[in-house]
């Protein structure tokens, strides 16, 4: 396998690792918890993960919009990760109707939304943005594909918003 790095070639400049990194800036951000809940304002670092250092650093990466459709997926896959919570019961569980209690637990709900999301990627793409967005390793040479990757979910989130 060749080597992506000679002693010639400039890496990519991902911000300093010294006192500046440190001194994080506190944001606040508008969050989509739940499906059908309104978005909660939380207060978070800035620069959290690679996709905030690619849109935070002067010279950004990325749009706005691919951002935003970053941190989505962002979201969608750590809740995607989590385990779902059990509760033993003997009876079966119903809701205000006498019916079966109906909806996704927010797991399933994220693991459903990230499969549609993923289905509209290619493969080159679902590789960069995992890896950028859920896995928060650095792009590397794969910035015009994330950027495509990005794009290509926001559009799918837009169309399925209306």
């Amino acid at each position: 396998m060749p080597r992506l790095y000679t002693a010639t070639t400039a890496r990519p400049d991902m911000g300093a690792p010294g006192p500046a990194a440190r001194a994080r800036e506190v944001v606040s951000d508008m969050v989509v918890t739940t499906p059908r809940t309104p978005a909660q304002a939380v207060r978070r670092v800035r620069c959290e993960c690679m996709l905030d250092r690619l849109f935070y650093r002067a010279n950004s990466a990325i749009d706005p919009a691919q951002y935003r459709a970053g941190l989505r997926f962002r979201g969608l896959w750590t809740r995607a990760a989590r385990q779902t919570p059990l509760t033993q019961s003997y009876r079966p569980t119903t809701g205000d109707a006498r019916g079966p209690a109906g909806g996704h637990d927010p797991v399933t709900w994220a693991v459903l939304e990230l499969n549609e999301a993923l289905s509209c990627l290619s493969a080159a793409q679902r590789r960069a943005v995992i890896a950028t967005c859920g896995m928060d390793e650095p792009t590397g040479l794969r910035t015009r594909t994330l950027r495509a990757g990005l794009d290509a979910l926001d559009i799918f989130w837009r169309r399925a918003r209306s």
